[in-house]
């Protein structure tokens, strides 16, 4: 554990020398509910799924894939670096040394889900209980996409993959987490197809808060929990095929 507490401590220290992506990754979620205000303030007719309460979840999601590509660029760009050859012949596991990614991400999911929602109340999300359970019930939310970089970073050779591979689950949160569209829409057997993806479970987890009540953390909280098992155990199995060819 204290092994993976300094290589936890020296990823924080790489985000810092970087502060223009860090900075970005803050203040994207920002910057969509600012956009998404100017746009409802000029339209007459306003969806009810876009009001604040519905859609301020999905956009706090959808920067949470940021960090999942901010995530995938720092452990992908280590393979190019001799750092990773120390860390190959340290006495620390795979696990431990991606689990340091996910550390040091917490922090920075963290201060982005607790700035958006102080962000959000200026523009009528309501304060209340609710509240603060929107920013507890995001966390599972938060917590798969950083897996989802974790993932990403193990399979990609060098930071030039980390990009178009990130771009397609940055689309799919979009278009299948109910982000710029409901996912009711999707009917039938694609309905169903939807449902079971990870990604409208982790807009649902928060947006249904409102209208349902504290209850609404399950079954989404069920998908997301398996979905982080199934992609650490990928990694888990990615790195140990690597570890047998050597």
């Amino acid at each position: 554990m204290k092994k993976c507490l300094i290589l936890t401590r020296r990823n924080i220290e790489e985000m810092l020398r970087d502060p223009l992506s860090l900075i970005f990754c803050l203040g994207f979620p920002l910057i969509m509910l600012l956009l998404m205000q100017i746009i409802f303030s000029n339209l007459e007719n306003v969806p009810n799924n876009f009001a604040i309460t519905s859609y301020a979840s999905g956009i706090c999601v959808f920067g949470y894939t940021f960090i999942s590509l901010y995530v995938a660029m720092q452990i992908s760009s280590d393979k190019n670096t001799s750092f990773i050859k120390r860390i190959n012949i340290s006495p620390i596991s795979e696990f431990g040394y991606y689990c340091s990614f996910f550390f040091s991400a917490l922090p920075m999911v963290l201060i982005q889900t607790v700035l958006f929602f102080l962000t959000a109340l200026i523009f009528g999300f309501p304060f209340d209980i609710n509240f603060l359970l929107s920013i507890i019930y995001l966390l599972p939310s938060a917590f798969f996409y950083i897996c989802v970089g974790m993932l990403i970073g193990c399979i990609c050779k060098n930071e030039k993959q980390t990009g178009p591979i990130s771009s397609i689950f940055i689309s799919m949160t979009g278009i299948f987490g109910g982000i710029f569209m409901p996912i009711s829409l999707f009917n039938g057997g694609f309905g169903k197809f939807v449902n079971l993806l990870p990604f409208g479970h982790s807009v649902l987890i928060g947006s249904e808060l409102q209208s349902i009540g504290a209850t609404c953390i399950y079954p989404h909280i069920v998908y997301l929990l398996f979905y982080i098992a199934i992609f650490l155990l990928i990694i888990m199995v990615i790195e140990k095929v690597r570890n047998n060819r050597k």
